[in-house]
């Protein structure tokens, strides 16, 4: 049975550049995290960083609209895996010297009908317009519904998050990839 794992940040290192927006010209806070290919990208949006804050790039980049932004080693490292990605190319920009960092917002597309809720850790509210929200604390999910995904998303209204295979974990660590945490959850 292949291990799935929450990709989260590396909370472990110190001085990584946080990046922060702005401007995000109308870009919503989520609408590069609920796995719809975005169609407008005209390259305006950047994202800037304080040096005293923290000055080391890493692979995937902490950031104030929760996106993943990736550098372009990571970014060829997911090419490789059996995902869907959109890669929009943004800028980050130290604020005071001007330096300027390229990266990319991964914008993942493969969104799955996984979850298994009889398995997770969760509760659900009512919103009378939208309907029935699942809060989930501990994930569990159906590997033959994954179909050997490597990158995805849950359906469901649990598009924030991302999910990793095991394959995409052990490339990480071989390519010494910084910046990103794995938290393991349950396959059944």
């Amino acid at each position: 049975m292949m291990k799935y794992y929450k990709l989260c940040m590396d909370f472990k290192r110190e001085n990584d550049i946080i990046a922060h927006y702005y401007n995000d010209y109308g870009i919503g806070q989520n609408r590069l995290n609920s796995g719809i290919y975005y169609k407008n990208w005209d390259q305006k949006f950047s994202f800037y960083y304080d040096k005293t804050e923290g000055e080391t790039t890493s692979d995937y980049l902490a950031n104030d609209k929760g996106w993943f932004v990736v550098s372009e080693k990571l970014k060829n490292l997911l090419t490789v895996l059996n995902t869907e990605i959109q890669f929009l190319p943004v800028r980050v920009k130290e604020k005071n010297s001007k330096k300027i960092h390229n990266y990319f917002i991964a914008n993942v597309l493969t969104v799955l009908d996984a979850l298994c809720l009889e398995k997770s850790d969760y509760f659900e509210t009512e919103i009378p317009s939208i309907g029935k929200i699942y809060t989930v604390s501990k994930f569990a999910v159906c590997e033959r519904k994954i179909e050997g995904a490597d990158v995805f998303k849950l359906a469901n209204r649990q598009e924030i998050p991302i999910f990793v295979s095991q394959r995409f974990k052990a490339m990480v660590e071989k390519n010494s990839i910084t910046g990103i945490g794995f938290w393991e959850i349950k396959v059944i």
